[in-house]
Formats: C-alpha cells, structure tokens, sequence
C-alpha cells in the first residue's frame, strides 16, 4: 500500500475555478498518462489487481493505490508515470469535469443532505476564505476552468518538494527511490 501526498488542494483554487485541484487530481487518477490512455491504463492494473484513486482535500491531495509485492515492478512504473506526466486528453478532461458538475448539481444537492449542510454551514464560517467552498468545487467554478487550467496548476504544484511518500508492506529498499525518481 502506498499513498503519494501532495501539498496542494482545494485552497489553492483560484477565485472563480473553485474545484481545479479536485479536477487535477481527477485527471491524474482517471485519466491516463503521457504513453497510455486511460483504458489502458485499466487494462493494465487489472490482472495485477491494483489500484490508484486520488482524493482532494483543503490543504492536500492524496494518491493511494493497492498492488501485490508480486506486481510492484510493473506497478510503480505505471503509477508514477501516471502523477507526474498526465495525459490531459480533451476527452478525459470533459468527462471528469461533467462528472463534477453532476456530483455538485444533482448528487451532492439531491441526495446528501447530510454532506450539503455540512459544506453549506463550511461556506457560512469561511466565506472570503480559501475554506469556503466545497473541496470538489462549484458548479459555476467548474463550469470556468479549462483543460490548460488544470495543466498549469499540475505544473505549479506537482513537484518533487511538495510530495511525502508513504509505505507499508512487502516493499524492498529501493522502491521509494523508484517512486521518487520517476
């Protein structure tokens, strides 16, 4: 198990293109690289069973992912290329993006009362204040942000000294050098 932590999240959304980390991270971890599309990226951690889902917060994002010591061959190449060189496909980024929107328009709104008022009553306590909107983002902001958005803010925040490496399990020694290095 490992989990790449980065020190950029929702606070870094520029006013106007609230939810721009979340969509980063979106396009990160769904997709694809720079050599692969996102389905082949699929294709490819399926019979490893792995995976890599990335999660937005204020103050960071997080890439976590699951592989076999087996498959940490194949693996960490894979999901390296994946953080630090995206695809950005217009495709992809249409997709997550609408996926965003639906989320903030229709499920957030339609059906988690519970996690509405909580974002609700956050909007209230820290309006004028990076804090003050959903970690997602809102539908307006989403709406703004374009894909050369979310490639500035990967370029500006997605540095070797922004990121702490966490591992745990069957790894050998030279494993975190190979994540860092890629």
């Amino acid at each position: 198990a490992f989990r790449v932590v980065l020190r950029a999240g929702s606070q870094d959304d520029p006013p106007g293109k609230e939810g721009l980390a979340a969509l980063t991270a979106s396009m990160v971890a769904e997709g694809g690289s720079k050599s692969r599309t996102y389905s082949e990226i699929l294709a490819a951690l399926y019979p490893m069973a792995a995976t890599l889902g990335g999660s937005c917060y204020k103050e960071m994002t997080v890439f976590s992912g699951v592989v076999h010591r087996d498959n940490l061959p194949a693996y960490v190449p894979l999901v390296t290329e994946m953080i630090a060189a995206p695809r950005f496909a217009p495709d992809d980024f249409e997709r997550l993006r609408n996926e965003a929107i639906d989320y903030v328009t229709k499920y957030l709104r339609g059906n988690d009362d519970e996690a509405l008022g909580k974002w609700a009553l956050q909007a209230e306590l820290y309006k004028d204040h990076p804090y003050g909107h959903p970690d997602v983002g809102t539908a307006q902001g989403l709406k703004a942000i374009t894909l050369d958005d979310v490639k500035d803010f990967h370029r500006r925040h997605y540095s070797r000294k922004s990121l702490s490496l966490g591992l745990a399990g069957g790894f050998d020694q030279k494993t975190p050098g190979d994540i860092q290095q890629g």
